[in-house]
């Protein structure tokens, strides 16, 4: 028996004999029959006649996924009764109902036998994820090419494409786009005009391409971070070694809907100066972080791309600024490392100026970096990143969760015996949080995707034999068969309304 337990958005599977739940929560009234060498019950006192029924459903190609039933019903009042059949011809049983054999899984993985990395997540219209890297080719090429992935809500992979040339290129930022598309941004060595350049790749809502664009000049042109803006355009940050006044400089590209370059900006000095991180500004500008001169650095514009002013952060020790966000306060938090024994996690605050109100640092004896920040709902901050200190591998996905004056409310780590490492952080429509990054095994290395509710709890439930109700909807519940289960093959779901 499987019972569904509803705290706010919080569901959770739990394993009993028979459950009966009211006051607005599903219900669950069936017993696990072939699995006791009993009869299903079917609930008839709820009506005799159920206001849904599926009929037999072939199910074969479903181990190991999701799927819903849908009844339109527009309630959550209901009874359900599931039965299963290995054949079409079979006897109806309730065999393992519920899931047995359970496995330990917090993350997802996708990729083939050579590197396949992840550095930009984003939450879909359709409550889903896309994930954008790349993907490394077989020998003898090895080349990359720009890799988008899009994942349903349970993480199973609805599709993915490539797109490149002879030579490397890479995905480092992702949104979604207004018409329901993806903008891609990265660098490209298979096209433009220098040794790497600025990459911009825009797709319909299947990943169809429907146009790119290349910037930059002679030298090597990185984009490392991308939103859309309110315009409808684009405006992309990375750095520049072909244009600007040191040996590399901020890059900050503003374009059209198309593509087409509106203005540019560069900013540094005469050494090498990268940005990482862009945010849209609540007053049309832009605020970027990364290095200037050695140290970690918000440069906050206008519309235009002018200058309004410039921040460092940091001291004697060697610091790393890898993502920046507005806060609700109308100042800013900045994410990254700071070396102390060994880099640790590294949270910076500031008012609407660029003036540091506070910071903190968090860690162990290993190596720490925090790749992404969002604010949580109750005005404190999250920070992904890798740790070696704590966890199951050589390196874990490492979230950290700090209060809204900086004081650490709680960590988790996901990962496995191998390296992981999480990239980008963003915060779910449920309250929770999704983050995307990499998994390095013995061989290769694959994307790796973990969902946690808003307490960073990840709460697996993959199993091997049997079928499990794993949500619901008001017109629909979502089943999970289990990865080898041989039982059932056909289901049946027959409900009932309780109101």
């Amino acid at each position: 028996m499987v019972k569904r337990e509803k705290n706010g958005s919080d569901t959770r599977l739990k394993f009993e004999h028979f459950v009966v739940v009211f006051s607005g929560i599903v219900i669950v009234s069936f017993l696990i029959g072939m699995a006791l060498n009993v009869s299903p019950i079917s609930p008839q006192g709820f009506g005799g006649t159920p206001a849904y029924d599926s009929g037999w459903l072939d199910i074969t190609d479903k181990t190991g996924q999701d799927f819903n039933i849908t009844h339109n019903l527009g309630s959550t009042d209901i009874v359900v009764d599931i039965t299963g059949k290995r054949a079409a011809n079979d006897e109806a049983h309730q065999r393992n109902l519920g899931g047995t054999d359970y496995t330990s899984e917090e993350g997802r993985q996708y990729g083939g036998l050579q590197f396949d990395l992840a550095y930009s997540v984003v939450q879909t219209v359709d409550g889903g994820y896309a994930l954008a890297g790349y993907t490394t080719s077989p020998p003898p090429a090895f080349d990359r090419d720009l890799w988008l992935v899009k994942i349903d809500a349970n993480g199973n992979m609805q599709w993915n494409r490539e797109y490149g040339g002879a030579g490397h290129d890479n995905a480092h930022s992702l949104v979604q786009t207004s018409d329901g598309g993806y903008a891609i941004a990265g660098l490209t060595r298979s096209y433009g005009a220098g040794d790497w350049d600025f990459w911009l790749v825009k797709t319909d809502s299947a990943g169809n391409v429907e146009w790119n664009q290349t910037y930059g000049g002679a030298g090597v042109d990185g984009a490392w971070s991308i939103v859309e803006t309110g315009d409808g355009g684009y405006a992309i940050v990375g750095y520049t070694e072909s244009y600007g006044a040191g040996n590399a400089d901020f890059w900050l590209v503003k374009t059209d809907s198309a593509g087409n370059v509106e203005w540019n900006q560069t900013y540094g000095g005469t050494g090498v100066d990268e940005a990482y991180s862009l945010v849209a500004t609540s007053d049309g500008g832009y605020a970027l972080v990364g290095q200037i001169g050695g140290n970690s650095s918000l440069v906050k514009v206008d519309s235009s791309g002018n200058q309004e002013f410039n921040s460092t952060y940091g001291g004697a020790n060697e610091e790393y600024a890898a993502s920046v966000i507005e806060t609700s306060d109308g100042g800013y938090a900045i994410a990254g490392s700071i070396e102390f024994w060994g880099p640790d996690f590294w949270l910076v605050k500031t008012d609407s100026v660029g003036n540091e109100q506070w910071a903190r640092r968090y860690g162990g004896e290993g190596t720490e970096v925090a790749h992404s920040v969002v604010q949580a709902d109750d005005g404190g901050y999250v920070l992904a990143g890798y740790t070696n200190s704590i966890g199951a591998g050589q390196y874990d996905f490492w979230l950290v969760k700090f209060d809204s004056v900086g004081s650490v409310v709680w960590s988790e780590t996901f990962g496995t015996a191998a390296y992981e490492e999480a990239r980008s952080l963003i915060k779910t429509s449920d309250g929770g949080y999704a983050i995307g990054g990499y998994i390095y095994p013995s061989a290769g290395g694959d994307l790796f995707f973990v969902k946690t509710d808003e307490s960073g709890n990840v709460f697996p439930y993959r199993f091997k034999y049997g079928l499990a109700w794993t949500n619901t909807s008001a017109d629909a519940i979502t089943l999970y068969r289990g990865t080898t289960d041989p039982y059932w093959n056909y289901v049946r779901v027959r409900i009932w309304e309780t109101k």
